[in-house]
């Protein structure tokens, strides 16, 4: 068994244990064990697209199309696989500006049928898309993450708001998915040099929003997914610095103003973060400085969101 599989085993049962209401409080200090177990890997090559130019110009024939008024019915499967693919692509024209602005536009303009929606959900959710590299030092395959999260939320919003596409069962492996690559994310740069955005961990918190407001979602199913965020937050020793804790802490506050349940764990969640900081011995490393400030400054965006 691999790293990564028996991290998705363990994430499992904690995820059935919460929806038989066997565990609350302990959830988050369960999760934090196993991802202290977590041991980082070796980094290894990263394999990014190489065709960036030549599915530009797909892109831009599809779209001189739309302006003529002769587009196909739906995109292809062919172009929609190719396009998809540059999401991992470091250079932004291709993967911000090309891939991610053209999925936008096609999805949200129902030119996309729900089986390739359905194709598109299962792909962006896939192991090999969501969690590549996940474990090693920092790296280019943070574009791949943290991009799927973001067309997954559009995804979501879609399943959400217009004729749903995904089944329970299908429903269920989003959940898990996105909870275990909420928990396991560390790469936390926002803006890249010339590269632009990678900013994982606010289209993490996008994704996980539009699950929050999904009305046939149980509880135990949201709270599941409000402690994987916040598990993953706890453990982070890198810095998060554009924008990305209040915006979490805005998706956080909003669903505990949606019950009592999410607003209990949030605050046993808040006094565990406390007493890490009152009991744990002071180390002068920039990790565990890190850790302190990023803590303070999801205390301080609650705190203003409450006001």
């Amino acid at each position: 068994m691999t790293q990564l599989d028996r991290l998705h085993q363990e994430f499992h049962v904690l995820h059935q244990k919460t929806r038989q209401g066997d565990l609350f409080q302990s959830l988050g200090d369960l999760m934090a064990d196993i991802l202290s177990r977590a041991a980082p890997q070796a980094a290894t090559t990263v394999a990014l697209p190489d065709d960036g130019e030549t599915v530009l110009e797909k892109i831009k024939a599809y779209s001189d199309d739309l302006e003529d008024s002769v587009p196909e019915e739906n995109i292809s499967i062919e172009l929609l696989q190719q396009v998809v693919a540059q999401l991992a692509n470091p250079l932004p024209q291709y993967r911000d500006t090309g891939a991610f602005f053209f999925l936008s536009y096609v999805i949200q303009n129902d030119m996309v049928s729900a089986e390739q929606l359905r194709w598109l959900t299962k792909y962006l959710i896939s192991d090999e898309q969501l969690f590549a590299h996940i474990l090693e030092p920092e790296n280019d395959a943070v574009y791949q993450r943290a991009f799927s999260m973001l067309i997954l939320s559009l995804l979501l919003f879609v399943q959400r708001t217009k004729a749903p596409f995904l089944g329970v069962k299908e429903v269920d492996e989003v959940i898990e998915q996105v909870a275990l690559y909420a928990a396991l994310e560390r790469d936390t740069r926002g803006f890249i040099g010339t590269n632009g955005w990678a900013h994982a961990f606010t289209h993490i918190s996008n994704a996980i929003a539009e699950l929050f407001l999904m009305p046939q979602l149980m509880r135990a199913d949201k709270l599941f997914l409000l402690a994987s965020i916040l598990a993953g937050y706890r453990e982070l020793k890198q810095p998060l610095v554009m924008g990305e804790t209040d915006r979490l802490v805005e998706v956080v506050i909003h669903l505990a103003n949606q019950h009592q349940l999410y607003a209990d764990y949030l605050l046993v969640t808040l006094k565990i973060w406390r007493k890490d900081i009152v009991t744990q011995q002071p180390k002068q490393t920039e990790a565990h400085w890190h850790q302190l400030y990023n803590r303070s400054r999801f205390f301080n965006a609650v705190i203003l969101c409450g006001k």
